[in-house]
């Protein structure tokens, strides 16, 4: 009785810390920045939970959609951001951290099939896009999408996984 009530209380326990689990590693995802169309921004850093970060630069397209992207490997889904970028219309250097939905990582391991428009096929080999959103007046969003764009795919999903604003200081 003893090593049956053992069993089942380990059970219980291993249960309840995978149901705690929020993040966990990803085999691969897709990570980019975007702005709104037409502000041109000079990113400078696009870093993930202190620990690692993707090349950033000259943006200047399109609002949640993913344009220069960066292949990522066997990392952990990301818990935070922190941004920095010139808005030179402005003149001004924006940077910020954004937390980032603990459910992103269970969203990203469950995003659904999209289909081509102009065949109908259906793509099930599915990456998760993580965009990193700069907007004018330093308004800060991360989405999650089973798909770069819109444009010639049907059932393309884009949760928001966390929005800010970030601070700014002059550009000197």
């Amino acid at each position: 009785m003893d090593k049956i009530l053992k069993l089942l209380l380990t059970s219980l326990f291993a249960v309840l810390l995978d149901g705690c689990a929020t993040t966990g590693e990803i085999d691969y995802m897709v990570v980019s920045g975007s702005t709104d169309e037409g502000n041109n921004i000079f990113v400078t850093l696009i870093k993930f939970d202190d620990k690692w970060d993707v090349p950033a630069g000259t943006m200047s397209c399109c609002r949640a959609t993913a344009g220069a992207m960066v292949g990522v490997y066997d990392q952990k889904f990301p818990e935070k951001v922190a941004v920095e970028w010139l808005d030179k219309s402005e003149n001004r250097i924006y940077y910020g951290e954004l937390a980032i939905n603990k459910n992103g990582y269970k969203l990203a391991k469950n995003l659904p099939a999209y289909a081509w428009i102009s065949t109908g096929e259906v793509e099930e080999n599915i990456r998760p896009y993580l965009i990193v959103g700069m907007g004018d007046s330093g308004e800060i969003k991360v989405w999650l999408s089973n798909a770069r764009s819109d444009r010639n795919r049907t059932g393309r999903v884009l949760h928001e996984l966390g929005s800010g604003q970030a601070q700014w200081r002059e550009n000197k």
